[in-house]
């Protein structure tokens, strides 16, 4: 598994730096607009992240199921795999703004690698937990609240802030405007 997510990094650092060097041919223009969404919807994706990573979770990816509480599933109770959607909404958020072929071919792909990663991980821990228990987690888990905790808020706002600072520097590209 280690050596899958060191190859799957290196890979997707090459996509990047192949993405930055594709020529622009523009499908529309950016508006102020789409600069506000893509900020806004990026703060979810950084709370669906911090808790992807600090929330146990049977269902997907992230810490695993030791520990999970169904009772108290958390962000679970909203989705199974937030890890997942929130590499979907990163990509739809960069869409948005991005009007060329290169970032619609790069954000298109990450978002239906991330919209087909939760079937794919449904049927494998469908087989590892067994169908019961599948259906008795799934059926606990609808029908919590999906409170996260405030600390994972206030981790997200770090995070958030971090990544809205280090866009430029690191990307190129300054996200806000202010």
């Amino acid at each position: 598994m280690s050596a899958y997510g060191v190859l799957s990094l290196i890979l997707f650092i090459w996509l990047i730096a192949a993405y930055l060097q594709a020529p622009y041919i523009e499908l529309w223009s950016v508006q102020s607009w789409m600069k506000t969404l893509t900020l806004f919807i990026m703060f979810w994706v950084c709370l669906l992240l911090v808790c992807t990573f600090s929330q146990a979770n049977p269902f997907s990816i992230g810490i695993g199921g030791k520990k999970f509480d169904p009772q108290k599933a958390g962000i679970v109770s909203l989705s199974k795999h937030p890890g997942f959607l929130a590499f979907a909404l990163w990509s739809i958020a960069h869409m948005i703004p991005n009007g060329d072929v290169a970032s619609m071919i790069f954000f298109g792909l990450m978002c239906a690698l991330s919209l087909y990663g939760p079937k794919s991980l449904n049927d494998k821990r469908q087989s590892q937990l067994g169908m019961d228990k599948w259906r008795e987690l799934n059926n606990q888990t609808l029908r919590k609240s999906p409170y996260v905790g405030w600390w994972r808020w206030g981790v997200a706002i770090i995070l958030y802030m971090g990544l809205l600072h280090a866009h430029g520097p690191v990307i190129g590209v300054v996200p806000y405007w202010w």
